[in-house]
């Protein structure tokens, strides 16, 4: 390390015009040079304000976008679910312009039956037998 050399105690200043304006000059460079540094933190600072906002509303609009294709996804799902069940609606409102169709329904679901005809059931699904067994459990 260096040591600071002490300035000798027994120089003077020369106090003339020439020493008068350098050193003014000098203060003037100084305060120059502390306003132009003051402006250039205040700069800094404003660049380092902006960016941020800037960084940050990226980040929310990525974030947002995210969500929106979340969203769109969904829904996009959903359609289809919607598609498929009204081409199955659609199937079933031509079944039901046949006639034929409609008499083999109410058949099946209402037990309506042709002069002479005898219905008979049989339950096909175990939900059918279930229910028939509590039916003769609840009888007993």
């Amino acid at each position: 390390m260096k040591k600071r050399q002490q300035k000798p105690t027994n120089i003077t200043k020369m106090d003339n015009q020439y020493v008068r304006s350098t050193e003014q000059r000098k203060a003037a460079q100084r305060k120059a040079s502390f306003y132009v540094k003051r402006r250039m933190l205040l700069l800094c600072i404003a660049a380092v304000l902006i960016f941020g906002g800037l960084i940050i509303n990226i980040f929310d609009k990525k974030k947002e976008l995210a969500e929106r294709e979340k969203v769109e996804v969904a829904v996009a799902q959903r359609l289809e679910e919607v598609k498929q069940d009204q081409e199955i609606l659609h199937a079933q409102v031509k079944k039901l312009e046949d006639d034929e169709y409609i008499l083999k329904l109410a058949r099946k679901e209402y037990f309506l039956s042709e002069e002479g005809e005898i219905i008979f059931t049989m339950p096909s699904d175990k939900k059918e037998k279930n229910e028939q067994e509590e039916e003769k459990n609840a009888d007993e």
